[in-house]
C-alpha cells in the first residue's frame, strides 16, 4: 500500500497468522532493522483520517512507557470497543431532545414522564438521549411524550449553535472563598497549571468547577469532568446541566457500544462541549480541550488494577501537560502524593474552608466499646443517640464497610470457619437471599446447617454486616424506614436514584450502607452519622492504611450536618486513646496529613520515593515465589540499582485466589530515573520467562500493596 495515503493514528486492516485483525499506525518510517522478508505489507486502509490525533498519541505512548505496558494493549483500552475492529466507523447521530411550549395535560400519576419533562423543563437547550437514559428515562417514554407534542427531538449535527450557557439556567453565587478559587484558576487558563482545590465536605467545591467551566465555554473550549465512580455520574450530571443549561454529555462502563462510540465523536467532532465520565474517559478524543477537572482526586476508583494498570488522575495531568490547559484535583481529604505537590510548589493551593449553606462541620465524639462484648454492634448510647434523632423527626446514617450478614459462618463445638474452596478466604454470610459468597471470587454455595468436620449443629454466622445492622435497626425501631445502600441491594442505577429520592423526602429514615454512602451525596436531613467499625478501617499491612481511613471516616463524616441542622459524628472504636481519632475529632485532616507525610519520608515511603510492584499469580503454589526470588537477585546483581530497596517476594494478603497463587515483590526506587531503570531489567526478566501457567505483570504506583 502507498506511504502517501497514510498517517500516524489511522486504522489500517493487517495479516496476522490466518487472521486480518486492526492496527493503529503508531509512526511511519523510511527504514528498519527487521528483514524484509518477515515485513508483511498493510491489506487496506480502514479510516481516510487519523482517529487518534498526534497529541492523543503522544499521550499514549507516553503511557505506555511509563507504565511499562505494551502500546498496542495502551491504544486498544484507549479505543471505543467499536473501533477495535476492522469495519469503517459508523458515524451515528445522537438525538438531542427538547422540551416543546404546549403544557402537559397528562395524568397526574404519570411520575416518570414529569420527572422527564421537568428535567428538560430545566435544560431549555436540550438533554443528550444517553444522559437521559443513565438518569433512568427510557427510549418508550421519550417516543410517548413525542407523539403528544410534549419534546421534539434534533439530530446532533443540527444543533452546534447550541453551545453558550443559556441565560435562563440556575445561577449560585459564588462565596469569597469560591469566588477567590475561580479567580486563580481564570488567570491561568492558557497555560498548564496543575490547581489542588481543597475544600471541606460540604464547601462547593462543585460551585467552583462549574464557574471554571463556564470560563472554558466562553473561550469556546472543551471540559472535562472525572468523577471517580459510575454512580456518581448522574448527580454531577444534574448539578452541570442545570447551572450551564447546555447538553452535557457523559461517558461510562455501563454505555452500550454505540452510545460510547457517539460520545466519542461528538467529542472528537466538538459538538459535545462539556463531558462527565469516569476514568476511562480520559482517553477520548477532544477537538479543543481547555480544562480537565478531576473530583475526589485521592479516590482509589482512578486507578486501573486489571490489564493496563494506569491511573487516571497521573494521565488527566500529562494531558492536561500536552493541552497546555489548566488540571484542577479536588478533594476534602487530599491524597499523599497531591499533598507533597503542594508543598514541594508543583500543584498551586487552594482553598475552601468553610461550609457554603452556612452550616458547619459536625461535632464528633467516641464511642469506647472495650467495655462491651464482642458481639455488641451498636453500643447502648449509640441506640440511645439513633432515638433521639429519629424522635426529631431527622435522618440517621450507619456506615459499616462490610457486605452480607457476617462475614463468617463458625461452629462453636469444634470451631470450624467455611472458606472458599477457591480461595484463602472466609465466605460471607448472607441473608437475602440465604446463602454464602465469596467477594473475591463469586463463588457462593448454600448455607449449612451441620459442621462437616465434627458433624454438630452449633453453626452460627459470626461479626455482622450491613445486613445484620438493617436487621438490628429494624428490632429497635420497627416503625422507621430503614434503607440498606450497598452493592447487593443497589444493583443498578434506577436503584440508586430511587433510594436517593426517597432519603431526599425529607421524611425521618435510618440509612445503613458502605462506602457506597460516603462519597459526594448532599442529604440535608442527615443530623447522626453512626461509624459501627472504625478500626477496621485503619489497621492493615498495607502501608496507605491511615491515609485510606482518615479518607473515608472524613467523607462519610461529612455527610452530616450539611443542611439547616447541626451534626453529630459518632465513632465506636476499641481504641479511642489512639492520637488519630484526637486529630480527626478536629476535623484536622492537614495536621493528620503532615504528620503522615514526616513518617513516610522517614521509612522512605511514598511519595518519598517510587513504587513498583510486581506481581506473580500461578496455580503452583511454589514456582511464583521462585521467580520472583530470581527476579529478586537479577535485579540486585545490576549496578545501576546497587541502593535500589527490594521487598519480598511477599505472599499477597490472600495468597490463593481463584485457584491461583499470588506473591509481589516491591521496589522502592530513590526517584523516577531509578525506577524506569528497574522496569527494564524487570521486562527484560518477564519476557524472558517461558514457564506455562505463571503470569508475572508490573505495576507502576500501586494501590493495593498487600
Amino acid at each position: 500500500m502507498q506511504n502517501r495515503s497514510l498517517q500516524p493514528g489511522m486504522r489500517v486492516a493487517v495479516p496476522f497468522g490466518n487472521r486480518v485483525i486492526c492496527g493503529i499506525i503508531t509512526d511511519i518510517k523510511s527504514e528498519t532493522l527487521l528483514e524484509p522478508s518477515k515485513l508483511k505489507d498493510i491489506e487496506r486502509c480502514i479510516d481516510s483520517a487519523p482517529i487518534l490525533k498526534a497529541q492523543s498519541l503522544e499521550l499514549l505512548k507516553w503511557a505506555s512507557t511509563y507504565y511499562s505496558h505494551p502500546i498496542g494493549e495502551v491504544i486498544y483500552s484507549a479505543l471505543p470497543t467499536a473501533l477495535r475492529n476492522t469495519k469503517p466507523q459508523a458515524i451515528y447521530q445522537n438525538t438531542l431532545w427538547i422540551r416543546t411550549n404546549k403544557p402537559f395535560s397528562g395524568k397526574r400519576n404519570a411520575h416518570k414522564q414529569i420527572a422527564l419533562l421537568k428535567q428538560l423543563e430545566e435544560s431549555p437547550t436540550g438533554i443528550w438521549a444517553d444522559a437521559l437514559r443513565m438518569l433512568g428515562f427510557t427510549g418508550a417514554q421519550f417516543k410517548s411524550l413525542e407523539q403528544q407534542g410534549y419534546i421534539e427531538k434534533q439530530l446532533s449535527q443540527q444543533q452546534s449553535q447550541a453551545m453558550q450557557v443559556h441565560e435562563d439556567t440556575i445561577s449560585y453565587g459564588l462565596n469569597q472563598e469560591q469566588q477567590i478559587a475561580v479567580d486563580g484558576i481564570i488567570r491561568n487558563f492558557d497555560q498548564f497549571t496543575p490547581f489542588m482545590l481543597e475544600g471541606i465536605t460540604g464547601s462547593g467545591k462543585t460551585e467552583v468547577y462549574i464557574a471554571a467551566v463556564k470560563h472554558c465555554l466562553s473561550l469556546n473550549k472543551q471540559a472535562l469532568i472525572l468523577v471517580p465512580e459510575i454512580n456518581l455520574t448522574p448527580q454531577t450530571f444534574k448539578r452541570f446541566q442545570s447551572q450551564l443549561g447546555i447538553p452535557v454529555a457523559v461517558y461510562h462502563s455501563e454505555m452500550s457500544n454505540k452510545e460510547k462510540l457517539i460520545t466519542h465523536q461528538l467529542c472528537s467532532s466538538g459538538q459535545a462541549k462539556v463531558l462527565i465520565g469516569t476514568r476511562s474517559a480520559i482517553f477520548l478524543e477532544y477537538q479543543d480541550l481547555g480544562l480537565i477537572t478531576i473530583d475526589e482526586e485521592h479516590d482509589n476508583s482512578y486507578k486501573q488494577t486489571e490489564g493496563f494498570k494506569y491511573s487516571a488522575r497521573d494521565i488527566a495531568v500529562k494531558r492536561a501537560q500536552l493541552n497546555q490547559c489548566p488540571v484542577i484535583l479536588g478533594s476534602a481529604t487530599p491524597s499523599s502524593d497531591s499533598s507533597l505537590n503542594i508543598l514541594e510548589g508543583r500543584f498551586k493551593h487552594l482553598t475552601l474552608k468553610h461550609r457554603a449553606k452556612k452550616s458547619v462541620l459536625p461535632s464528633v465524639s467516641l464511642e469506647d466499646m472495650r467495655a462491651l462484648k464482642s458481639k455488641d454492634i451498636l453500643s447502648p448510647r449509640t441506640l440511645a443517640r439513633i432515638k433521639s434523632e429519629i424522635d426529631q423527626n431527622n435522618q440517621v446514617i450507619i456506615f459499616h464497610n462490610r457486605r452480607g450478614l457476617a462475614p463468617s459462618l463458625m461452629c462453636f463445638d469444634c470451631g470450624w470457619i467455611c472458606h472458599c474452596p477457591n480461595c484463602d478466604a472466609r465466605m460471607t454470610v448472607h441473608n437475602t437471599p440465604a446463602h454464602l459468597h465469596c467477594h473475591h471470587c463469586d463463588h457462593k454455595h448454600q448455607i449449612s446447617h451441620q459442621c462437616p468436620e465434627c458433624q454438630g449443629t452449633n453453626v452460627n454466622a459470626v461479626g455482622a454486616g450491613t445486613e445484620r445492622i438493617e436487621q438490628i435497626l429494624n428490632y429497635y425501631f420497627p416503625h422507621t424506614r430503614t434503607l440498606r445502600l450497598d452493592r447487593d441491594n443497589i444493583k443498578n442505577q434506577t436503584q440508586l436514584d430511587e433510594c436517593i429520592t426517597e432519603i431526599r423526602d425529607g421524611s425521618p429514615c435510618l440509612i445503613v450502607g458502605t462506602q457506597m454512602l460516603a462519597k459526594g451525596h448532599d442529604f440535608p436531613d442527615v443530623t447522626l452519622v453512626v461509624v459501627v467499625d472504625a478500626d477496621g478501617l485503619f489497621f492493615s499491612s498495607d502501608f496507605r492504611a491511615m491515609e485510606k481511613g482518615a479518607q473515608q471516616l472524613l467523607q462519610v463524616a461529612g455527610r452530616a450536618g450539611r443542611g439547616e441542622k447541626a451534626g453529630h459524628v459518632a465513632i465506636q472504636t476499641r481504641q479511642p486513646e489512639h492520637s488519630l481519632f484526637e486529630t480527626l475529632k478536629q476535623h484536622d485532616y492537614h495536621s493528620f496529613m503532615e504528620n503522615e507525610l514526616r513518617e513516610r519520608q522517614l521509612c522512605a515511603l511514598p511519595p518519598f520515593s517510587k513504587l513498583m510492584t510486581i506481581r506473580s499469580e500461578t496455580p503452583d503454589p511454589v514456582s511464583g515465589e521462585q521467580h520472583l526470588t530470581h527476579l529478586k537477585q537479577y535485579l540486585l546483581d545490576q549496578e545501576e540499582l546497587a541502593d535500589l530497596f527490594i521487598a519480598g517476594p511477599l505472599a499477597a494478603s490472600i495468597s490463593r485466589k481463584q485457584n491461583s497463587f499470588r506473591h509481589y515483590l516491591h521496589c522502592f526506587g530513590k526517584d523516577n530515573k531509578q525506577r524506569y531503570i528497574a522496569q527494564q531489567y524487570a521486562l527484560h526478566f518477564i519476557q524472558s520467562v517461558k514457564q506455562h501457567k505463571l503470569r508475572l505483570s508490573i505495576d507502576i504506583d500501586p494501590i493495593e500493596t498487600s
